[in-house]
């Protein structure tokens, strides 16, 4: 603080300091991601629902969604008696953060996070970003993941996955019920909207249309891409498929 009162003290900033500097704003800014910028939260709640939303607006049964594979990253998260109070990011394209120290004894958990948009649906065109830090969850994405990377392998122009969001679970002997993620890979995208298969240029991406809250959905079933589904969730001995709760 003496320095930036007095600057002539220390002879001013060293000759490569702005560049320095420069250089490590820059590569903060590439490994942090900002809280969805402004986006709604996806989330699944107990009974199978996934909603978005303050409203909690349920997702279209069938809607599809194409994830923006920029958007995926890993890191950390830390809930103290059901208060976020600590979350550390950086995008998969750099190595995982290092884990930080507990808060007031409880551990951080494993997090990732991804942005997907609806492409087909009542919610066409709506952005919304999904944090996972449940174990089901991340074993779930662990699936989803190593999709992704087949498919750069196989089709590099197509890296985007298109999903339906769908819920399985198992029963606990303690919790009952447990809810459990699916992300259903129904078929690739570019980062454009393109599927790939179709025979159009590109997907409409138009702004939904307005409704009244909460305003239950029709299911969709109309295929999107000419791939055959893909669960990426872990197959569990003896459980069973839970339709998503009305």
């Amino acid at each position: 603080m003496n320095d930036l009162v007095n600057p002539g003290a220390s002879g001013g900033l060293p000759a490569d300091f702005l560049q320095k500097l420069s250089s490590g704003i820059a590569e903060s800014r590439a490994t942090t991601i900002l809280a969805g910028g402004g986006k709604d939260l996806l989330r699944l709640l107990k009974g199978g629902r996934w909603v978005f939303g303050q409203g909690n607006e349920e997702v279209q049964d069938g809607s599809r969604w194409v994830v923006n594979i920029r958007s995926l990253a890993h890191g950390y998260i830390c809930w103290v008696e059901g208060t976020l109070r600590g979350e550390v990011l950086a995008s998969m394209t750099a190595p995982k953060p290092d884990m930080p120290a507990p808060i007031e004894g409880i551990p951080f958990q494993e997090l990732r996070t991804f942005e997907a948009k609806c492409i087909a649906g009542d919610d066409t065109g709506h952005e919304v970003l999904h944090k996972i830090n449940s174990i089901s969850g991340i074993r779930a994405v662990d699936g989803l993941l190593a999709a992704i990377i087949q498919q750069i392998v196989a089709d590099k122009a197509h890296p985007c996955p298109v999903l339906r969001f769908g819920t399985d679970g198992y029963q606990h002997k303690q919790y009952g019920w447990i809810d459990t993620p699916i992300y259903e890979v129904v078929g690739w995208s570019d980062m454009h909207g393109n599927l790939a298969g179709e025979v159009q240029a590109s997907l409409p991406l138009a702004e939904p249309a307005a409704k009244p809250a909460r305003q239950r959905k029709a299911p969709l079933s109309e295929p999107v891409a000419p791939v055959e589904p893909v669960s990426t969730t872990q197959a569990h001995v003896g459980q069973r498929r839970r339709p998503v709760a009305r």
